[in-house]
């Protein structure tokens, strides 16, 4: 039942970063996704999604005015490991998946959460935002692993998925002063570098974690010289099929 300031959307949609957001919606989902060392993966001849370059991990719990409280300073911290981890900069990021649950309270604070770990930024809105909780709510335990997905294959399809339900600012978020802009519309996903991209999941209760992913572009074999000839080979389950 919705109760204002509260986590439940009044109107079934979750609207991540948009003035009329009043929460999310929850749902049920699993997902899972197979993790491996670069080289096990290249030797194993995989096809490869998404390279984790880096993750920051924390929890906030113990100094939050209350269990569900999300907190700025926390949120900041995992996101600034994971980029200190890949070696990155900030303005390498062209796309991040918010967490992004559109409640009054927690994308305000998300998006200030953002800004401090990218820091001072020479140009801004260069860095798209969104979240998957647009397309089908929150999926509590499952919420992760979906972002991550979602943007594992925005990695390889060189795609943008659209952040539904986006049609007017946040009043209490600055965007046109800060690094990013919500990606409300299916886009290619244009960089003039390398296509890199963070994921946040933060966890009620105050784990927070960021990963940082890298696009993988596998190499294109050239096809083989066709020999005049070719010896086509076949066989059956029986002689009575031969």
């Amino acid at each position: 039942i919705y109760q204002e300031g509260s986590m439940l959307s009044a109107d079934g949609h979750c609207t991540p970063f948009d003035d009329n957001a009043t929460g999310t919606v929850f749902s049920d989902g699993v997902g899972a996704v197979l993790l491996k060392r670069l080289d096990d993966a290249l030797n194993d001849g995989d096809k490869i999604y998404a390279v984790v370059k880096g993750v920051g991990i924390n929890n906030d719990g113990f100094g939050k005015g209350s269990f569900s409280a999300p907190s700025i300073e926390g949120q900041a911290g995992a996101i600034s490991d994971a980029i200190a981890d890949a070696g990155i900069d900030p303005s390498e990021i062209s796309y991040i998946e918010a967490h992004g649950t559109g409640t009054p309270i927690g994308d305000p604070i998300e998006f200030e959460g953002l800004i401090e770990a990218f820091g001072p930024q020479d140009k801004n809105n260069f860095c798209a935002i969104g979240s998957v909780k647009s397309n089908f709510g929150h999926l509590t335990h499952a919420a992760g692993v979906a972002g991550l997905i979602k943007t594992c294959l925005a990695l390889q399809h060189k795609k943008l998925p659209a952040s539904l339900g986006y049609t007017t600012p946040n009043r209490n978020i600055d965007f046109k002063n800060s690094p990013f802009y919500v990606n409300n519309t299916f886009t290619d996903w244009e960089t003039e570098n390398k296509r890199i991209a963070g994921v946040s999941s933060f966890g009620v209760g105050g784990t927070n974690v960021h990963v940082v992913l890298e696009g993988y572009e596998h190499p294109i074999n050239e096809a083989a010289e066709k020999m005049p000839a070719e010896l086509i080979t076949w066989s059956a389950n029986s002689e009575n099929s031969r």
